[in-house]
């Protein structure tokens, strides 16, 4: 007989361990109580920027280890799990009844096929603890949707670039129509390479690669590219540090979308490790670096660049993270002169990443909003401001 199995049987209310065990009246007492909150919070619930929150959690998630819990813990753990369970079902229940999208459908990994410097190697990152993200599709729009492997296009398709902004050069994300490949990772990144981006603030070091090839174990990717893609010039070492965790995080955040999140990914040139742009080393497994040290701190996310809206109230949002959550908004026509103006709350203040929105009605015409950072030294202290701008036409 397992030796897990010979349990002492104790009082309800005597506690182990720090725990208590609950009965099954008390445990319905949970059930009724969850299931009247669920309900009562219902319509305030809203999709938020969740991507990289799931992404950072599923990184920092490791096997379990440890000594295995007492019998009486064992009671507390399964009523601990039951609750969770009942939140989780509750919450998808009342999702669906909202009307929520469902996650992307999962997706076959597939692989396509086609036709080839040393200096200071870089170490693998972990991933960033406590993230928190962008919304898995973009604003207004349905989920990824994609035929057959190798034909048509797929919608809804993150895709990541670098813009200087604070300083430094920084990721932001477009999502895109691209053309099917041969899966959502190896679509997402040969259009990474080959793609020009929709704001011409943004760029790429990568060039179009003629072959794109992804392999997968588990929650490891392995993307193998031809030698056409580093071939750019005059790429310093921190763009191209910047460029290695631009694809990481569209690899990453197309699994994903494709309902197959992986943990880290190994880029590979011709089959094998490699020096990009003579400033960077190739082929270790590498994961997200943190949210906060590669990615801008504001991005736009509606409208995006070069949206065409009906007139009538515009509903603006972004997301990032700024000092004591405060970011500075403004709407320009294209000749500078400020139509609107203001501020508006969102991520934590701490660090923590959030979105944020607010709706202004505008007259028709072509405008650009600016939305940046909160920079109580006036640049007398890191890179200054991190910002982004959208141009878009009204009417």
């Amino acid at each position: 007989m397992n030796p897990d199995d010979s349990r002492r049987r104790t009082d309800p209310g005597e506690e182990h361990d720090g725990g208590v065990a609950l009965s099954g009246s008390e445990l319905r007492n949970v059930e009724t109580g969850l299931r009247e909150a669920l309900v009562a919070d219902a319509r305030s619930i809203q999709p938020g920027e969740r991507l990289d929150a799931i992404l950072s959690a599923a990184h920092e998630a490791g096997p379990a280890g440890g000594q295995r819990p007492s019998p009486q813990q064992r009671w507390s753990i399964l009523a601990a799990a039951a609750a969770v369970a009942l939140v989780a079902g509750g919450t998808l229940w009342l999702a669906g009844r909202a009307g929520t999208p469902p996650p992307a459908p999962s997706q076959p990994t597939t692989q396509t096929t086609a036709t080839s410097p040393r200096p200071t190697p870089t170490s693998p990152v972990p991933s960033s603890p406590n993230a928190s993200v962008p919304p898995i599709v973009p604003p207004s729009t349905s989920a990824p949707t994609t035929g057959p492997p190798g034909q048509g296009s797929i919608d809804g398709t993150p895709v990541y670039w670098i813009g200087d902004t604070g300083g430094a050069p920084r990721l932001f994300r477009e999502f895109r129509t691209v053309p099917d490949t041969g899966g959502s990772v190896d679509s997402a990144v040969t259009a990474m390479t080959a793609m020009e981006p929709l704001d011409p603030d943004y760029f790429s070091p990568w060039r179009p690669a003629s072959r794109v090839d992804v392999t997968r174990r588990g929650d490891a990717l392995t993307v193998d590219l031809s030698a056409d893609a580093i071939s750019g010039q005059d790429v310093g070492s921190e763009v191209a540090a910047r460029a290695v965790q631009q694809l990481v995080y569209t690899a990453t955040a197309a699994a994903q979308v494709a309902g197959i999140p992986a943990r880290t990914v190994t880029i590979l040139i011709d089959g094998k490790p490699a020096d990009a742009w003579g400033v960077v080393r190739l082929g270790e497994p590498m994961a997200r670096a943190p949210q906060a040290e590669v990615q801008s701190h504001v991005w736009v996310l509606a409208p995006t660049e070069g949206q065409e809206l009906p007139a009538g109230p515009v509903r603006f949002s972004g997301f990032g993270t700024s000092f004591e959550a405060n970011f500075l908004w403004q709407v320009t026509r294209h000749d500078g002169s400020v139509v609107a103006q203001g501020n508006a709350t969102g991520g934590t203040g701490t660090g923590g990443f959030g979105q944020f929105a607010f709706e202004r009605r505008l007259p028709a015409g072509e405008y650009v909003i600016t939305m940046s950072t909160e920079d109580p030294s006036g640049g007398a202290e890191g890179g200054g401001p991190h910002v982004d701008t959208k141009s878009f036409t009204v009417g």
